[in-house]
């Protein structure tokens, strides 16, 4: 997830035209869903924002009033980077606005148009910390399914050396659900072609422990992840999909009881 808030000192432009301008351009931003864009109520302090209130009738006006009304409200102003980041220090953040001259903002914290909001978007998609890869799971691991344990088991890993192992293992594994295109899963191929050690639990393993890899599908119903990646001291329990070639991956966490330990 990202946060943007419009720096009001960014907006207060002097010509009205240029102030419409510009307010178009933020209106006009296709905003992702996990996005969040925030106001605070001392925008309407503004001598721009009366002038724009003062010319309610127009189309773009209304449109523009309303993008300013629909923004999420902040309790307090947010005046910096630093200030933003000591609020929100799991995400990224930047700024909305028309014209930063005249303020310190990062340039690619500048967000000044849909272009512009795409590209920050993108660079800070991997910018991930525990609390924010479940927001982030769909755009970067579009290949698999998360199930709702795994939230809690990740939560508890926390910002431990294991949560970089965890990121790195996801990532490998998507790339290589990607080629799975046609026929049934091969883990045997998976690990000849990946850095990935894909192993079924043995027989002996799920006569006496099968239980502990029951795992929930996030619309419901339950069935036992006998596959799982070995690394280092975690192990990653999924369940393949052959109709949709897609991966559920049900545990992510310590290493479950076997005949052997």
């Amino acid at each position: 997830m990202s946060n943007f808030f419009v720096l009001n000192v960014s907006i207060e432009l002097v010509i009205y035209d240029e102030f419409i301008l510009g307010m178009s351009e933020l209106v006009a931003i296709d905003r992702e869903k996990e996005d969040v864009f925030i106001k605070h109520d001392s925008i309407y302090e503004l001598v721009i924002i009366d002038q724009l209130y003062s010319k309610f009738g127009g189309f773009t006006e209304q449109a523009i009033s309303k993008y300013i009304e629909q923004l999420n409200r902040s309790e307090t102003y947010i005046p910096t980077e630093i200030a933003f980041d000591d609020l929100f220090p799991d995400d990224s953040n930047a700024f909305l606005g028309i014209d930063f001259s005249s303020t310190n903002i990062s340039p690619t914290k500048q967000i000044i148009n849909n272009t512009i909001y795409k590209e920050f978007v993108a660079a800070n998609l991997w910018t991930v910390t525990y609390r924010n890869l479940w927001s982030k799971r769909d755009k970067l691991f579009p290949n698999i399914i998360l199930c709702g344990d795994v939230e809690e088991q990740i939560s508890k890993i926390g910002n431990s050396a294991y949560f970089n192992q965890i990121v790195e293992r996801l990532r490998e594994f998507n790339n290589a659900i990607e080629q799975w295109t046609s026929g049934e899963f091969n883990y045997r191929e998976i690990n000849n072609r990946f850095p990935l050690r894909i192993s079924p639990e043995s027989d002996r393993t799920m006569d006496r422990f099968g239980n502990e890899r029951i795992c929930r599908f996030p619309n419901g119903g339950t069935a036992k992840f006998i596959l799982h990646i070995k690394t280092g001291d975690l192990r990653f329990h999924f369940f393949p999909d052959t109709t949709s070639r897609k991966v559920y991956i049900g545990y992510i966490g310590p290493h479950l009881t076997t005949v052997t330990n």
